[in-house]
């Protein structure tokens, strides 16, 4: 039986999944199950209705087993991010970090030589232009400084012992058919007419459909080599915040995408940093969003395509699934015309 993913074919492997009850999770199971691919599941609670071939764990609970579990490929998702909780950095340490290396020492004990590790593109200093596989550690911010150690983490492990794969995936912000996806806020004030750039919106940014995310983490399970590879993950196409707005407006039937002087962003920025703090609003403004808009933010994932990985969808295929699923897609809104369709487009 062959099971097909990302333009490879290989044998159908058995996985243990962490983090199976994330949004990244619960779709790489499921696409994985569908390729015939099975394995086991685990989260910080026990996964549910999960596929034929498929078992589900708590994590703690496997982790403390002294179980033999046979698997080709440990693929692990879990982490902590700001927001999903405490986010202190210790919670940061203690789960990207001291959560890794848990794992990292149960697949060693359990004689899994495969190790597939979703890192982030924070985990990396950003630079002017393309940021490749070979950037800096990033050390300033807790999340990324946790992931780069968690990296570490998975390197030494397979210095270890010859003949161990891992694989270090560097996913950019990942979006989707979830109302809790990034670009969702974005995608918002697009679809209603709001200003949603700074500028021009000429800052390149890389983005991730969860699909193709997916896909290739898939994809490397299967065809890792001996040693450590780190790769970039990011849809095929690198786009600006311009033209994503664009695709956004003509997926929607919005107005043409507004924009924000960069100068009056600027100076309004740190008078809404306090208006948030004051009011503890999450305002569309705001010195890290200000920041997020103007930044280099370009992740090329050349190598992972030169592996033989094919994207399964494009930008514009994966925008369309968020877009629908917000109920904000011309198909869901009758009544909304599409631009061409209005007057004065």
């Amino acid at each position: 039986m062959v099971a097909c993913h990302g333009g490879g074919a290989w044998r159908v492997m058995r996985l243990i999944v962490t983090g199976a009850t994330g949004f990244v999770g619960e779709a790489l199971v499921a696409t994985a199950a569908t390729a015939g691919h099975t394995g086991l599941a685990t989260g910080r609670r026990t996964p549910e209705r999960l596929p034929v071939g498929w078992e589900g764990w708590c994590r703690d609970g496997i982790l403390a087993s002294d179980t033999r579990r046979h698997a080709d490929a440990v693929i692990h998702l879990e982490a902590h991010r700001p927001g999903s909780g405490t986010g202190t950095a210790d919670e940061l340490v203690r789960t990207n970090v001291g959560g890794t290396r848990a794992w990292l020492e149960w697949a060693a004990r359990q004689g899994i030589g495969t190790f597939v590790q979703a890192s982030s593109v924070l985990a990396v200093s950003r630079t002017p232009g393309p940021i490749d596989e070979t950037a800096a550690p990033q050390t300033v911010e807790p999340y990324g400084a946790s992931k780069a150690r968690a990296e570490a983490e998975v390197r030494r492990w397979a210095d270890e012992a010859p003949g161990r794969r891992a694989v270090i995936l560097r996913p950019a912000p990942v979006y989707g058919p979830h109302p809790r996806s990034n670009l969702v806020s974005f995608v918002r004030r697009v679809a209603a007419g709001k200003t949603s750039m700074i500028g021009r919106g000429a800052a390149r940014k890389s983005i991730l459909a969860r699909d193709n995310f997916v896909a290739a983490a898939l994809h490397v399970a299967a065809h890792a080599s001996p040693g450590c590879a780190v790769y970039n993950v990011a849809d095929r196409e690198a786009h600006s915040i311009a033209e994503l707005a664009a695709i956004v407006a003509g997926l929607t039937g919005a107005p043409p995408p507004r924009s924000a002087p960069a100068w009056a962003a600027t100076l309004a920025a740190p008078l809404a940093d306090l208006v948030a703090a004051l009011g503890s609003r999450d305002l569309p403004l705001s010195s890290a969003r200000l920041r997020a808009a103007t930044n280099p933010g370009f992740f090329p994932c050349d190598r992972l395509v030169a592996t033989g990985f094919e994207h399964p969808l494009s930008t514009q295929d994966g925008l369309s699934l968020l877009v629908d699923s917000l109920g904000l897609g011309i198909e869901c809104c009758p009544g909304r015309p599409a631009r061409g369709d209005r007057p004065g487009d």
